[in-house]
């Protein structure tokens, strides 16, 4: 150092370094080492560090150090006038360059310059910094967008060669190691990875009591009729353990039904995730969808599992359900409780009511009314008694929305209005024992199944998202 810069008093600076998961040329100790010379040659001296190790230069999220960084620059608790950054790649290679620009600018707004020590250019302001400065941001984020772009063409390419490219399997799945000649090596376990750039990841099937417990798993969902929930229930009372012996969720249940592995199929690419952009569903023709192991389950009880699922509102989007319950208002004319149900293309109605809150709100939805002319003619007590015996013989159960629902007949207030209350209707239609959905609920969940226990009516209907609306069974 000259003579001149030691009779200087030295300039407090912070260093920031940061490394993300790809190949790098310059580890963070190499940037440390890179900045350290800067700062010996200029003056500085380094009094803070911020680091962000294993993070993408992509976007800020999960850069605690950026974050931290420019929070103490912008609320004024920083003890440094300048941060010292190896290059222009490190501060970001973010897809929107003005985002990098951005940052920086909140730093020289609050007093603290932004030096580029491994640059070739001085970040002083000048035209020809800030045309340089401006390549290197696009040139990094073009870099990023270039390299994406190869990693995603690679994984289609071994995806369709039948080899995993990541993420979780469902439960009766393995992952099989292979070398770099194909021969099997060992099975993985959870959260191991690859450990050598050539080798392979290959699906196989489990040991044999998960293969077992997958297809009572589906017999329970598409002969026995048990929902997803219930089906979890029933498996953590059981003391059967999911993936790594963690307890069945609804959400496993879903996962292993829907799961095309079950019938020996590895589907890849169903998104688009890229640049840290949102993710975003492909259509099916840019799908890679390949045999890999021997079927689980059979196609027929997966194919009914998947229409059990779609039934009960499992795979239909929100839009998806407003347009099909669209389409059977065009073609009835008008909507029901029983229509809804009777349709092959929609979900079911307590699916509907569930989503929406009530009946009334999912006919609003699709601008439909439901003219009553209850108000305008008077009924006889056994035209009204009629009705819940119909009504109770098409369905096998009775509640207020199904009452409401129906166009024949007025709605439940009607009812109670006339003959008092509910409970004195329902016996003078002669179906005196009545129970809530409550009682049934929780009796159907202590009572086993089973011969033994209590049969499963499959005439009762959803419990989910009828609200307060209580469902009278009556007993034969």
């Amino acid at each position: 150092m000259s003579l001149e810069l030691q009779s200087q008093p030295r300039i407090c600076a912070a260093q920031y370094i940061r490394m993300s998961t790809e190949h790098q040329r310059y580890s963070l100790e190499n940037q440390a080492v890179a900045i350290a010379e800067y700062a010996e040659r200029r003056g500085y001296t380094i009094v803070q560090t911020y680091e962000d190790a294993g993070k993408s230069g992509l976007s800020i999220r999960g850069r605690d150090g950026l974050k931290q960084l420019l929070a103490d620059v912008v609320t004024g608790q920083k003890t440094f006038s300048a941060i010292l950054v190896l290059d222009v790649s490190r501060w970001g290679r973010f897809p929107d360059t003005d985002q990098s620009a951005h940052y920086e600018f909140l730093c020289r707004d609050a007093g603290v310059a932004v030096e580029y020590c491994g640059e070739q250019f001085e970040n002083d302001g000048s035209m020809v910094s800030a045309i340089l400065k401006n390549m290197k941001r696009v040139m990094a984020s073009e870099y990023s967008r270039e390299l994406s772009a190869k990693v995603s063409r690679a994984q289609l390419q071994q995806a369709r060669l039948g080899f995993s490219q990541g993420g979780p399997v469902p439960y009766g799945v393995r992952r099989m190691l292979l070398d770099k000649d194909g021969v099997p090596r060992f099975l993985l376990g959870s959260g191991e990875q690859k450990g050598l750039a050539g080798d392979r990841v290959l699906l196989v099937p489990g040991p044999p009591n998960e293969i077992r417990l997958v297809r009572r798993i589906f017999n329970m969902f598409v002969s026995e009729g048990q929902s997803m929930a219930g089906i979890s229930v029933r498996l953590n009372k059981e003391g059967e353990p999911s993936t790594c012996g963690e307890p069945w969720t609804t959400g496993r249940v879903a996962s292993l039904l829907k799961s095309e592995l079950m019938i020996g199929y590895y589907v890849y690419n169903r998104t688009s995730h890229s640049m840290s952009s949102q993710s975003r569903p492909n259509p099916p023709g840019k799908w890679v969808r390949i045999r890999v192991m021997e079927p689980i389950v059979t196609a027929k009880i997966f194919k009914k599992a998947q229409l059990a699922r779609g039934k009960h509102g499992y795979t239909y989007t929100k839009p998806e359900m407003l347009k099909n319950l669209k389409r059977l208002y065009r073609e009835k004319k008008r909507l029901s409780l029983t229509l809804i149900n009777a349709c092959p293309y929609t979900a079911s109605a307590s699916c509907y009511i569930r989503l929406f809150g009530s009946l009334k709100a999912v006919y609003a939805a699709v601008g439909y009314v439901a003219y009553r002319r209850w108000s305008q003619r008077q009924y006889s007590d056994g035209e009204l008694l009629d009705g819940f015996r119909r009504l109770r013989a098409a369905h096998g159960y009775l509640t207020r929305s199904l009452i409401n629902a129906d166009s024949d007949l007025p709605i439940y207030r009607v009812f109670k209005k006339r003959f008092g209350s509910m409970a004195a209707a329902y016996t003078l239609a002669g179906f005196p024992g009545m129970e809530s959905e409550l009682e049934l609920s929780a009796v159907a969940r202590i009572r086993p199944s089973g011969p033994e226990g209590l049969r499963r009516d499959v005439s009762k209907p959803p419990s989910e998202g009828l609200g307060r609306d209580r469902v009278h069974r009556f007993r034969n």
